[in-house]
């Protein structure tokens, strides 16, 4: 049997067993020090999966790696602080693919002061794969995915769907994270991540760490321009987060309600009549 068609969630139960006792299977680890907490968290981003060169300017591939990668810190209200990038890639990459990666991920750590520390180098026989780990810190102890509650809401930062739109249309689309409203929502008490994979796919993680289904209302779901309703769905490589707390709380934030947790693992979509809505995916899998 191979990983083809196991799904990423299911992999991540199967490694488990292997982690330390109190890894949890989050987007990012939480490491108590003497100073409040660490959070950390890597990335990988595979050309041809991606990002593609025929269209992608290197630049902007680093920009944009990075800010993927520190989506996971904004969604914790972690401060960003340092990055180790590690790049394979094949010998006949051009240079300036290389200088274009890293201008664009200092251009992005200039703008939030972070460090990118240093990482590694290596060649590779097939196409480039960059490897981020970031690092922030926290004050306060962020809620983790598998401390959601079944009767809370869910709720987002702003509109959705506009990663799909720009890849069609073969254009850039350069993500700041957001590190202030993520800091904001956790001092709230919310739990939230970032938009990686998807809406739904997002839920799902909720599922699959806290045991909790989710109904979402597919109208109420903010999309971008140009986007549709299964792009704001499902469109991964999204800035914006995703929260769930109590509906007080939700509300106070100023987040768009766009749903509910419920007491079982199914995550639905319906419209205003209460009508399932069907997708052609839930978001992106690797292993799907």
């Amino acid at each position: 049997m191979s990983v083809e068609g196991v799904g990423e969630l299911s992999l991540l139960e199967r490694i488990k067993p292997y982690l330390a006792a109190a890894a949890g299977v989050d987007d990012a680890a939480v490491i108590a020090d003497a100073t409040g907490f660490v959070v950390v968290s890597t990335d990988m981003f595979v050309e041809g999966v991606h990002f593609d060169l025929a269209w992608m300017s290197a630049e902007d591939v680093g920009w944009r790696s990075l800010a993927l990668a520190l989506g996971d810190l904004a969604a914790k209200g972690a401060d960003p602080a340092w990055a180790l990038a590690a790049v394979a890639m094949p010998k006949r990459w051009p240079l300036e693919h290389l200088d274009g990666l890293y201008k664009g991920m200092s251009g992005l750590a200039k703008r939030f002061t972070l460090s990118i520390a240093g990482g590694d180098l290596s060649s590779i026989d097939g196409p480039a794969v960059i490897s981020l780990a970031v690092a922030g810190r926290t004050a306060e102890l962020p809620l983790a995915r598998a401390q959601a509650e079944a009767g809370w809401s869910v709720g987002v930062t702003g509109p959705l769907g506009g990663a799909a739109v720009a890849l069609r249309a073969h254009r850039s689309f350069r993500l700041v994270p957001l590190f202030d409203e993520g800091r904001r929502l956790n001092q709230l008490g919310l739990c939230c991540g970032d938009i990686s994979d998807g809406l739904v796919r997002e839920m799902e993680k909720f599922a699959a760490m806290a045991g909790v289904g989710s109904v979402l209302w597919g109208e109420d779901v903010p999309r971008a321009a140009g986007a549709s309703m299964e792009d704001a769905l499902t469109s991964g490589e999204e800035a914006e987060l995703v929260c769930v707390g109590p509906e007080e709380l939700i509300r106070k934030s100023g987040l768009q309600l766009v749903g509910t947790l419920t007491d079982d693992r199914l995550v639905r979509v319906i419209d205003a009549r209460g009508a399932p809505i069907k997708l052609r995916s839930t978001g992106y899998d690797h292993f799907a």
